[in-house]
């Protein structure tokens, strides 16, 4: 069976581990961890926080599956979790069980004193049998530990009609809209569970240094005469760009409301940004009496500027804008 799953799933087949019939997983979980000089106790340096559900679709490659999987791992040395891959594949005709693979990987903490393990479960199955996915996973589950979900080119049909009962149960589920374009603010499985952006995510550290700037101002300072707030960006930061220009509403909105009182209404606009241009991602706040506030993050530059403009006087100021490495994003969207 297991060779029938390799020679058809080629991103199954690409993930790291040990292939076995999916019943083995469960025995060879609760052995694999026990310290020889405790027979029955489970390892120190297997002290499990959490679950985590990487969901694949159809379309993932094997490439970008691994990258994924590389994260997962780099993440777990951070927060051990219990790690759990779904890869689906088309449906061939055949009928072919459900298949395995088990992996495990240990590490030395940064002052070599103390271990942490981290194991994936990783399952292959056709679209056909995912009807079968909510039994199999909450028997590979590490019971009574949150449970958060990783979505990447999964299939919005298959999570609502398959999924709702584990899904509906999550802490938290991640996406990354930069990479991502299924819609699934759409789904109606997740029951007000935080669907969370990794493209949001990326840009905390460049939110973080925009709003401890903006405190210093009062919020009849920021919105008395504003009247237009854009976003421009290059396409491969359109992502972030468009989590950028939301979270600015929101922050104004919040600024509206403490108030009381505004009489024109903010234009908020996305702007695409022409070829050629030194900056990935800049905004400009417009006010009616000539002042405005811009900001912009050149390309793979880890500092943007803020600059403020008033009275023929401009004041230009750097931020710290390094955007998080993936697994950092990976807990900022999971825990923040």
């Amino acid at each position: 069976m297991a060779n029938s799953r390799l020679r058809m799933n080629p991103l199954f087949a690409k993930l790291p581990g040990i292939s076995m019939p999916v019943p083995e997983v469960a025995r060879q979980i609760s052995a694999m961890w026990r310290e020889e000089d405790q027979e029955h106790g489970l390892s120190n340096a297997h002290a499990l926080q959490m679950n985590l559900i990487i969901h694949f679709g159809v379309d993932t490659s094997p490439k970008e599956g691994q990258q994924v999987f590389e994260v997962a791992i780099q993440f777990s040395q951070k927060y051990p979790c219990r790690i759990i891959v779904l890869c689906p594949e088309n449906p061939t005709g055949e009928e072919i069980a459900l298949d395995a693979k088990l992996y495990s990987q240990c590490f030395l903490s940064k002052d070599l004193r103390d271990q942490c393990c981290c194991e994936a479960l990783i399952l292959g199955y056709g679209t056909n049998e995912a009807p079968f996915l909510e039994d199999q996973i909450s028997v590979w589950l590490a019971s009574d530990l949150p449970i958060y979900h990783w979505l990447h080119g999964a299939s919005v049909q298959i999570l609502n009609m398959h999924c709702e009962g584990f899904l509906a149960k999550a802490k938290r589920v991640v996406w990354d809209s930069a990479i991502d374009s299924h819609g699934y603010e759409a789904l109606t499985c997740l029951n007000g569970v935080v669907l969370s952006d990794l493209a949001n995510a990326r840009t905390a550290r460049l939110r973080q240094s925009l709003g401890q700037f903006l405190a210093a101002s009062s919020p009849r300072q920021l919105i008395a005469g504003l009247g237009k707030v854009t976003v421009s960006t290059q396409p491969k930061a359109r992502a972030e760009a468009q989590r950028l220009l939301a979270w600015q509403k929101e922050k104004l909105s919040k600024c509206i409301h403490q108030i009381e009182a505004i009489d024109d209404e903010i234009i908020f606009q996305l702007i695409d940004l022409p070829d050629g241009e030194v900056n990935a991602i800049e905004s400009k706040w417009t006010y009616g009496d000539g002042r405005t506030l811009s900001w912009s993050l050149p390309k793979e530059s880890a500092v943007a500027w803020i600059k403020a403009s008033s009275n023929e006087q401009i004041r230009k100021y750097p931020l710290r804008a390094d955007p998080y490495i993936p697994e950092k994003a990976l807990s900022e969207a999971c825990f923040f």
